[in-house]
């Protein structure tokens, strides 16, 4: 049984179709391999005007109070960056984001070119204090001199920007593209 998108996924569901122009976009793709259940949140493929296949991951997290997992971590290796609460989250998106590319360099063997973004509408702090925002850039930024690959932090005012340009879009237009999270926003934007 297939797992119902949830809200934020939806909304990033349809920034990648919409803006992106990705003819294919997949929710909550799970791998088959027994022992090894990745789940990626959102993937797109787009194939450009220029014959170049582009694979989007994207992690969605859409926590309103702000971007944190509960848990304590087993390695030392984000201790810089604050409470245990941190560590976990830096450690488990560097986990999934590792875990994620190995899938998709595999399932999208002849891609061009991966883009892979965490989605999070509200993470607190300052890129300067040594917490968890700065931990998320400089685990960007070794996830980058480790694997060759950009790992785009879509945060904040960044999330929000993309989002009004999806909004944007919605209001331009009546037409259902078959993209719920689209949709929804269409409909708020042609309120009378």
């Amino acid at each position: 049984m297939t797992e119902q998108p949830e809200s934020g996924e939806l909304l990033v569901g349809s920034y990648l179709r919409l803006i992106e122009e990705c003819e294919l976009v997949t929710y909550n793709q799970r791998s088959n391999e027994e022992g090894n259940q990745i789940e990626i949140d959102v993937i797109g493929v787009d194939n450009t005007d220029e014959g170049k296949q582009v694979v989007y991951t994207c992690e969605v997290v859409t926590h309103i109070d702000g971007l944190l997992y509960s848990g304590t971590t087993d390695t030392d290796r984000w201790a810089e960056y604050g409470n245990d609460g941190y560590q976990y989250t830096i450690e488990r998106l560097w986990r999934k984001f590792n875990a994620d590319r190995e899938y998709v360099l595999d399932l999208f063997d002849s891609a061009d070119s991966y883009v892979f973004e965490l989605w999070s509408p509200v993470v607190p702090g300052n890129r300067d204090e040594k917490y968890l925002l700065s931990g998320l850039y400089d685990m960007a930024d070794q996830f980058e001199r480790e694997t060759g690959a950009e790992l785009e932090l879509v945060i904040n005012k960044a999330y929000t920007g993309r989002i009004e340009a999806l909004r944007e879009k919605a209001g331009e237009t009546e037409k259902d593209y078959g993209e719920l999270g689209f949709r929804i926003l269409q409909i708020l934007e042609h309120l009378r």
